[in-house]
């Protein structure tokens, strides 16, 4: 039998308080608005992120936060590239300034494990998540953080860190179809990231059973460690 979860935000008080009494995890996504080329929507992180968070739910109960657009290091700033338009970027101290403010509440309303899934991968963004879990952990022993992307729990042949490419594209695909365009990819030209804004392997054989693939590895590694948690922290 599966364990109760919720979206936070579309829950009663007493909806919320069921949940968090048998399952008190909080699942926080963290995206971005960012050009993703043409053959993606600006939302992608943002989209990957909420998607998988609901996923791993599912499996292991909590409560599923509204995702949080904000991003620096965006490709915008990406040296050696000219991607002005279609990014709204934010600087790494707005970036540790709402994530240690969002943790502190999350503790504030009594949850004992967060899990901050950042679909942005840029850096120094993701370090900062990372080192703001880090810290809350010394700070807060009776509770985990754990701020992570997607690739960091899963196989390298199966994912790694990309911007737009095959890995990205197909968990969109998987998850929002109707989002992506490939036919507008280049069909008579390799794949450059100065033009076509994609780092990492060839997105156009991308296809939904690939993401599908990925989303459910990635669900399957993280509800294992949560588990382990559960029996340590709660």
């Amino acid at each position: 039998m599966k364990e109760i979860w919720g979206l936070y935000d579309k829950m009663r008080p007493k909806q919320i308080e069921a949940i968090q009494k048998q399952n008190p995890i909080a699942y926080l996504p963290w995206g971005a608005l960012e050009y993703h080329g043409n053959h993606n929507p600006t939302g992608l992180d943002t989209h990957k992120a909420q998607h998988l968070c609901i996923d791993l739910a599912k499996e292991v109960g909590g409560l599923v936060f509204p995702p949080i657009s904000l991003a620096a290091n965006l490709i915008k700033s990406y040296p050696g590239v000219n991607f002005p338009k279609h990014s709204i970027e934010f600087s790494e101290k707005l970036i540790r300034l709402i994530c240690e403010e969002y943790f502190e509440q999350l503790v504030e309303q009594g949850f004992k494990i967060i899990f901050l899934l950042s679909g942005h991968a840029g850096e120094p963004h993701l370090q900062i998540l990372r080192d703001v879990a880090d810290e809350f952990n010394q700070k807060y022993p009776e509770k985990y953080f754990w701020s992570l992307a997607e690739f960091d729990i899963l196989p390298d042949d199966l994912l790694v860190a990309n911007h737009s490419s095959l890995g990205e594209t197909s968990l969109q695909l998987y998850y929002a179809p109707e989002t992506v365009d490939l036919d507008s990819l280049p069909k008579d030209r390799a794949i450059q990231l100065e033009i076509d804004a994609v780092s990492g392997e060839d997105p156009r054989p991308s296809t939904a059973a690939h993401g599908e693939k990925i989303a459910k590895t990635f669900v399957k590694n993280a509800a294992k460690k949560i588990e382990e948690l559960i029996q340590k922290y709660m």
